[in-house]
């Protein structure tokens, strides 16, 4: 992750990946979310960066998995915590082009298939970062779920606390 830039520095508006996350596209797990070279060079050459102030977090649009961020999330979260958003929302761009549904509404959100590989990824990631499972816990906090359903999550993804 250190030879990792994010420039958090921009105004609202569409880019490719790698104006956001200088070198992203040479980390490891990403070929193991894509499994192929040439499937990463197609992601990073198709999917665009939507920054705009209406967004809270991150997430990815269903119709044409372009990826949104909060400009305030980008300007304002620790580097790791971007980091670890964009790896779970490039799992989302590969489900997606699956023709996975992101938002399924059959399933409650720590449930969702999606949402757990998802995070699944992400927690291996932040283990390889040296994060210990309480801080992992942290990150997998959002302020749309409960306690009991943020502990559920947690175990889901292997996080022990």
């Amino acid at each position: 992750m250190n030879q990792i830039k994010v420039n958090n520095d921009v105004e609202n508006g569409t880019y490719n990946i790698e104006e956001i996350f200088v070198n992203l596209k040479n980390t490891a797990i990403l070929l193991k979310i894509f499994e192929t070279s040439e499937a990463l060079d197609d992601v990073f050459e198709n999917i665009s960066v939507i920054v705009n102030e209406n967004t809270h977090y991150m997430h990815v649009q269903n119709d044409d998995a372009s990826i949104v961020i909060g400009k305030n999330h980008l300007q304002n979260s620790e580097k790791k915590i971007l980091y670890l958003d964009i790896i779970h929302e490039l799992v989302h761009v590969k489900q997606q082009r699956q023709g996975l549904d992101l938002y399924d509404k059959s399933y409650s959100y720590v449930d969702r298939p999606t949402e757990i590989e998802a995070y699944a990824i992400a927690v291996e990631e932040a283990r390889n970062l040296g994060m210990d499972d309480n801080e992992i816990f942290e990150y997998l906090h959002v302020e749309w779920i409960t306690h009991d359903e943020h502990k559920r999550l947690a175990s889901r993804v292997g996080v022990l606390i």
